[in-house]
């Protein structure tokens, strides 16, 4: 006999308890041992084989499980953008298109920061990348102290060159404002991440959060990401970690568009993109509600069809969220 070969009953067996790990797989947000399986982890990197999406039937929170190893996923995160994006952004488009991203998370944020009267000098970043919103912060406030804990190296000399200060943990901070933009996604225990990271918080001081919406129901691959928040459970963490003041949005095309955008709309969209690559920006730069702290039309031709500048009522692309530590 084959010594690789799997009779139908052992197969039936692996089955139901591999099943059996997923039900009881742990809700990182909030602790429950209510979740099912809802479909496969799509991923390229070994790092993420035999992970499942789980979904909790108590907050609705979405995760990968079993999770993958911390020290895989620190392995992972050490050189972040080459592993899952093929590198730093580097053309004028995409650094185009990421600063204008930054300043609508940073006119979103300075909304809350208006509306309670909260002055900040003192700023931390977690994964702050090359610093897209590190640099929109520090033209607008220059005397800022601005602290940043990035694990992806390649970034290390661009945030240096606009003035940030790299740490190796929160310890070392003290803050008024914490920033974490497309972070927690990543993180296998976000519960004990932010803590820490907010740990030199002050009373009164401020947390900004933007992560991708329910990203697994338009996108092709769930890698790299593990956590997939919505607004129940989003409002559920910052509750149960003590913040208040919480204000949550979603930015962006809805997913119902997202999931119903057909080819020809991806064929016009490369179009365009080719179209403002060779210098045609201005038919495509048109100032809309929401972007008026984009000043530059080709940061305005770059994220308009995205918009991120939109608040939706629906489940969008991105959700922003912000709250002060009590």
């Amino acid at each position: 006999m084959n010594s690789n070969h799997i009779d139908l009953a052992e197969w039936e067996k692996m089955n139901k308890d591999s099943e059996k790990a997923l039900v009881m797989a742990i809700c990182p947000i909030c602790g429950s041992r209510n979740s099912r399986r809802q479909g496969a982890f799509r991923y390229e990197h070994s790092f993420f084989e035999g992970c499942s999406r789980v979904i909790c039937g108590d907050c609705e929170m979405v995760f990968a499980a079993p999770m993958p190893s911390e020290a895989d996923l620190s392995s992972y995160n050490s050189s972040y953008f080459a592993t899952a994006h093929g590198g730093q952004p580097s053309s004028p488009t995409a650094q185009a298109f990421f600063t204008a991203m930054a300043r609508l998370r940073l006119a979103f944020l300075k909304g809350f920061l208006d509306k309670h009267r909260i002055v900040v000098q003192r700023v931390l970043e977690l994964g702050p990348g090359p610093g897209f919103f590190a640099r929109s912060w520090l033209e607008q406030a220059p005397k800022s102290i601005y602290a940043a804990i990035e694990t992806d190296r390649s970034s290390h000399e661009s945030l240096l060159k606009i003035g940030v200060n790299l740490v190796d943990t929160a310890d070392e901070v003290s803050a008024d404002l914490v920033v974490m933009s497309h972070v927690l996604e990543h993180v296998r225990e976000p519960v004990g991440f932010v803590k820490a990271a907010t740990r030199g918080l002050r009373s009164g001081g401020v947390l900004f959060i933007e992560v991708p919406c329910r990203d697994w129901e338009h996108k092709t691959i769930d890698e790299p990401h593990i956590l997939f928040f919505d607004k129940v459970p989003m409002l559920l963490f910052l509750n149960n970690l003590g913040f208040t003041d919480i204000e949550i949005a979603y930015y962006g095309q809805t997913i119902s568009q997202l999931k119903t955008n057909s080819k020809l709309h991806s064929v016009l969209m490369r179009v365009r993109s080719k179209l403002i690559s060779w210098g045609l920006v201005v038919p495509f730069a048109t100032t809309q509600a929401g972007m008026e702290t984009l000043t530059d039309p080709l940061q305005r031709a770059m994220v308009g069809p995205y918009g991120a500048h939109r608040e939706s009522t629906e489940p969008a692309w991105w959700l922003r969220a912000v709250a002060r530590k009590r």
